[in-house]
């Protein structure tokens, strides 16, 4: 900061140079009260120009040590991007610092628009804000084409895990028809069993030897078709058919005496 141009005299020297003129003659009192209110007047004068160089220096401190701190922030930033954990709300503050910054500078511009040293120095803050600016904004495209890659990845992966649900699903059902179907195939192979074996059952009573024998034949025939539809009957699960087995087989044993 420049110094101000302004020497004061000290307040009893005016009074020695205002009460004596150089005759030794004493001055009228206006004259003197005249000079009095004239260094009021300059002393004032300098400490408001004073005082105002020493706002405007920190004004220009403040904002210098603001975008101190975007820089660091935007260093942060670009890290996390090249990470890919970098986030836009990351941006939003940075560019919230920025606009404050922009705020600060148009004040300081329009209070030292007489200044030609301000008025350069402001002209210089503003391209670096510009130029920051650009950086934060090639950085929010990089986040936001990252996070159209994860959406789109995301959504791939989504449609694909929809895809194997459905096949699950479909497995399910497919698997569930099945057991139904085998189940059914189970419970009409002991019916075909148990037909069978009602037939010999039903075998008709002969009193000639000839026809004993074609009738004990057939009996048999009829037992050993119910065994062999409950022994696939049993294999496929239906275990109601191993108590009819041995009943059967029990049956063939009594006809075969």
């Amino acid at each position: 900061m420049r110094t101000l141009p302004i020497i004061l005299l000290p307040l009893t020297a005016l009074l020695v140079i205002g009460c004596v003129n150089p005759s030794g003659e004493t001055v009228p009192k206006d004259d003197y009260d005249a000079v009095v209110q004239a260094y009021e007047d300059l002393k004032a004068s300098a400490e408001v120009t004073r005082n105002g160089y020493i706002e405007q220096a920190a004004a220009v401190d403040n904002i210098l040590q603001e975008l101190s701190q975007i820089s660091g922030s935007t260093a942060v930033l670009r890290s996390d991007v090249e990470q890919g954990t970098a986030r836009l709300n990351q941006v939003e503050v940075i560019e919230n610092s920025i606009d404050e910054i922009k705020s600060k500078l148009d004040q300081l511009e329009r209070l030292t628009k007489d200044n030609a040293a301000y008025k350069k120095m402001v002209s210089s803050l503003k391209s670096v804000i510009a130029e920051k600016e650009k950086e934060i904004e090639g950085l929010r495209a990089e986040i936001q084409a990252k996070d159209r890659t994860i959406t789109e990845q995301n959504e791939k992966i989504s449609a694909q895990h929809g895809t194997i649900l459905l096949q699950n699903e479909t497995i399910t059902a497919q698997q569930a028809n099945l057991e139904k179907a085998v189940k059914e195939q189970a419970r009409m192979l002991f019916q075909a069993g148990a037909d069978f074996e009602l037939l010999g059952d039903e075998s008709p009573t002969v009193s000639r030897r000839k026809d004993k024998a074609k009738v004990k034949s057939l009996t048999l025939e009829m037992y050993e078709k119910a065994l062999l539809y409950y022994g696939k009957a049993l294999e496929t699960g239906y275990a109601e058919a191993s108590d009819r087995i041995a009943a059967v087989k029990e049956k063939m044993a009594t006809v075969a005496q």
